[in-house]
């Protein structure tokens, strides 16, 4: 009888091999890509079949030591052949484009069915390396460049001439490339031929000519996305332009993303005019979806010296609907989906006051600045009603100015507090649900309003990385606010506060904490400790270290700690700068695969501690700042 039952129960059992394949890509999520390929791999065909994804897509990213060269060493050789998506992502690890190009320097004939290429935080070496392999990867069709900001500085000379060299040959296969190159911005005055292959490219370049070079460069481009710099004036010969020859050098051009972007713009007249910009998208006669975006912020020196009549005839033609119907509208009545989208510098209070001459433009009669006078004015024709196109408008008492039309289709928004308080005011809008990175920003000069984190996720229910410098207000009884949100990062916060804060944001997983004046509290205030937390960056003053590991109590969990010191009390380095006290980070998060210390101080005087002389070459690393003040030590477990 006992064994009748004991071999029914035996008969129940499942063997891994008999679970349908959906039950097996469920598991495979709860596993890294090194475990699958480790203990799945070339068991059978079926489960080689299964698995496809995690052999032809490679992803090194986040990996540690260990794991990313068991990968690249075990793996990766036999699997190169049939790889079709591959991306190298130097974040949070060490060298790893520059070992990635060690074994793999002829990736074009490694990788022959590779299709999509993401470099991801690389370092300049390593993609000049790699970019001669470009013209001969036969099949790479999307091939998408991010460059560190913090590896700018080692920018070579004529990096312009060479990197257009090997990205824009008409020999190149891709037809999408995303160029992510943070600040730095493009000069494409190098291209000599032109690229027949690219669809799609999205990129920053200098000023207005460049642009001009791409409608030159690119016949066959389909989709635009670009930003434009006004770091200097653009060339005035682009006045005599040939615009009304674009409907033939740019015919496929169908989705035209168009941004001006400067955050402490030093002369209006580096602005490209609203004629210019009217010209172009009036002869681009295929277009079905255009952006246009103006991000702009005033150097304080050009606040001082810009008046009411010069901002009024530079800045509201861009807001001016009468204009943009005149250059969307078409012969056949085509409609062009049109978005708009402005944030820009007000002038102070004392530069409205100053007389000004008759302007044709609607101001009201306080001689005060009011875009909502010409929005409402010229964007009430048929043409706009039809398109049932409605923009709002908002101002904040530093007059900084911010439209954009709705709905909102960027998953990005950057604006201030005061406009973000304006929001939370009105009714929700469904547009609002597309916003998934939300950054907010407050002034000093002005009083900054405090944000109900309750309303803020009801307007913005979607968000999954949220940057503010304020803090926000949290209801008496704890629930949660957001289960999507995964980013954060917060300014002039304490410990405990941004414990409480997270009670409310449970699946936070990666958190950034900048203050002047943190008081790193005692374990003891903290009721218990955040366990969703991987990835923590702390950015302190020099006078807070003492209770510094105390954090290791807080987030038991991170895995990539990032540790920023500042010296802005200007006190003497020498008892902060002793690194050996750091070993306990080590020790403490015991997941830890990556850690960054930034300190003050200066290379020459500064001794390896004893805890990372005993790591390999390849696991550390020290470099100095741009602007040589501090160094960075980089250690990979």
């Amino acid at each position: 009888m006992m064994s009748s039952i004991i071999h029914k129960h035996v008969s129940k059992q499942t063997c891994f091999e008999d679970l349908p394949d959906e039950i097996i890509l469920v598991i495979c999520r709860y596993l890294s890509q090194v475990n699958i390929l480790d203990n799945l791999l070339n068991l059978n065909n079926r489960l080689n079949k299964t698995i496809s994804s995690y052999r032809e897509k490679i992803f090194l990213s986040h990996l540690s030591y260990q794991d990313f060269y068991h990968l690249i060493n075990k793996h990766l050789p036999y699997l190169a052949e049939n790889v079709y998506y591959l991306c190298i992502n130097n974040c949070s690890m060490l060298n790893t484009g520059r070992v990635f190009e060690e074994k793999f320097n002829k990736i074009d004939q490694q990788f022959p069915l590779l299709r999509e290429l993401i470099f991801y935080q690389i370092d300049i070496e390593t993609l000049e390396n790699l970019s001669w392999r470009f013209n001969t990867m036969f099949c790479l069709r999307q091939l998408t460049i991010d460059i560190a900001e913090d590896r700018l500085s080692s920018m070579p000379v004529q990096f312009d001439e060479f990197l257009c060299g090997k990205l824009f040959s008409p020999s190149n296969s891709f037809q999408n490339l995303k160029l992510n190159f943070n600040k730095y911005s493009f000069n494409l005055r190098s291209i000599t031929c032109k690229c027949m292959n690219i669809r799609q490219l999205t990129i920053s370049v200098k000023c207005l000519n460049d642009l001009l070079i791409v409608f030159n460069t690119f016949p066959n481009i389909e989709k635009l996305n670009i930003t434009i710099g006004c770091s200097s004036a653009y060339d005035i010969n682009n006045d005599i332009y040939p615009y009304e020859h674009l409907w033939w050098k740019v015919h496929y051009l169908t989705h035209f993303d168009l941004t001006i972007k400067e955050k402490e713009l030093t002369s209006h007249d580096n602005i490209i005019s609203n004629n210019i910009i009217m010209k172009i998208i009036e002869n681009i006669y295929s277009l079905l979806h255009f952006k246009f975006i103006l991000n702009i912020g005033f150097h304080a020196a050009l606040q001082l010296l810009t008046t009411k009549d010069i901002y009024i005839n530079k800045y509201f033609p861009y807001t001016n609907g009468s204009l943009w119907e005149q250059a969307l509208k078409r012969n056949d009545n085509r409609s062009i989906h049109f978005e708009l989208h402005i944030e820009l510098d007000g002038i102070t209070a004392d530069r409205l006051k100053r007389k000004m001459e008759f302007d044709v433009h609607n101001v009201d009669k306080y001689d005060d600045i009011d875009f909502n006078s010409i929005l409402k004015t010229t964007f009430s024709s048929t043409y706009w009603l039809q398109k049932n196109t409605i923009i709002q408008c908002f101002s904040t008492a530093s007059k900084h100015v911010s439209i954009y039309t709705l709905p909102i289709t960027n998953s990005h928004l950057s604006t201030s507090i005061d406009i973000i308080d304006q929001e939370l005011s009105m009714k929700p809008s469904p547009s609002h649900k597309n916003i998934q990175s939300l950054v907010i920003h407050s002034t000093s000069d002005y009083y900054s309003p405090k944000l109900s984190i309750t309303n803020l996720f009801n307007k913005f229910p979607s968000l999954v990385h949220l940057k503010l410098d304020t803090v926000l207000l949290l209801p008496p009884t704890i629930f949660i606010c957001s289960n999507r949100l995964r980013s954060l990062s917060i300014c002039n916060y304490s410990l405990l506060s941004c414990c409480q804060l997270l009670d409310y944001l449970p699946q936070v997983i990666s958190l950034s904490i900048t203050s002047s004046y943190c008081k790193i509290l005692t374990i003891d205030t903290c009721s218990k400790p955040i366990l969703s937390i991987t990835r923590l960056k702390i950015s302190i003053d020099s006078i807070q270290t003492k209770n510094l590991s105390n954090i290791i109590q807080y987030f038991p969990n991170v895995n990539e700690f990032y540790l920023l010191i500042k010296n802005t009390s200007n006190r003497s380095t020498d008892d902060f700068r002793q690194c050996e006290k750091f070993e306990c980070f080590l020790q403490g998060f015991i997941h830890l695969r990556y850690f960054e210390i930034t300190l003050p101080g200066k290379q020459e005087s500064f001794s390896i501690p004893n805890w990372m002389s005993t790591l390999n070459s390849n696991q550390r690393i020290c470099v100095k700042t741009k602007d040589g003040n501090s160094l960075i030590l980089k250690v990979w477990l």
